[in-house]
C-alpha cells in the first residue's frame, strides 16, 4: 500500500529536500514538498487550492517562523485550525504540527514558544492531529557543533536538518 506525505512549509522545508524524508522512509511511502520560502500560514490559507490536488494521508505542516515575524501571536491559532480544518475536511488524513525551532533570532524566541504552545493546545483539541516536538530536541541539543551557522539564526544547518527528518520519520513510522 502506498502512503501519501505531503509537507507544506516555509523555508526551512524547502531548503531541507523534504527533511531527506525520501530518503529515509521505506518504498511505500511517497513524499511531496510544497513548500515555499517566506510562506505563513496565511499565505497557505490564500493558496489552499493547491493542496487539494494532492492526495495525502499525512500532512506535515512546517509553518511558523514567517508567521512570528510577521504576525506574531496574532490570529495564528485561526489561521492554524483554518489550515487543518481545510486539509480534514478536503481528505481523510492525518496532521502533523511542526513545533518548529525558537531559532538563534531572539527577537522571535517568545513569539515561537507561544505559538508552539498554542499547536500543543490545538492538538489535544482535534482528533487526527499530532505534534512532532523539533523546538523540545533542539532546546536540549548539547552536540559539539552548534545546530546554526553563525551566519543564518533562522535556518538549521545539516545536522539540525538530519535531526528534522530523524524525528519526523519516527513519528510517520510510529518508532
Amino acid at each position: 500500500m502506498n502512503r501519501k506525505i505531503t509537507i507544506v512549509g516555509d523555508s526551512l522545508a524547502q531548503w531541507s529536500n523534504g527533511f531527506g524524508l525520501k530518503q529515509k522512509l521505506p518504498s511505500e511511502f511517497t513524499v511531496t514538498d510544497l513548500s515555499v520560502a517566506g510562506y505563513s500560514t496565511e499565505d497557505w490559507l490564500q493558496n489552499k487550492n493547491r493542496l487539494n490536488e494532492i492526495p495525502t494521508q499525512i500532512w506535515i505542516l512546517e509553518l511558523g517562523t514567517n508567521d512570528a515575524m510577521v504576525y506574531g501571536t496574532s490570529g495564528y491559532e485561526t489561521r492554524t485550525r483554518s489550515l487543518i480544518d481545510f486539509l480534514q475536511n478536503s481528505q481523510n488524513s492525518i496532521v502533523y504540527l511542526t513545533l518548529i525551532p525558537r531559532t538563534n533570532l531572539a527577537s522571535i524566541r517568545e513569539t515561537i514558544r507561544t505559538n508552539n504552545e498554542t499547536l500543543r493546545q490545538i492538538k489535544s483539541q482535534k482528533q487526527n492531529v499530532d505534534t512532532i516536538d523539533v523546538e523540545t530536541f533542539f532546546e536540549s541539543y548539547q552536540g559539539d557543533v552548534p545546530l546554526y551557522p553563525v551566519s543564518d539564526p533562522i535556518h538549521p544547518n545539516q545536522i539540525g536538518y538530519e535531526i528534522m527528518g530523524e524525528l519526523y520519520r519516527k513519528k510517520i513510522l510510529g518508532i
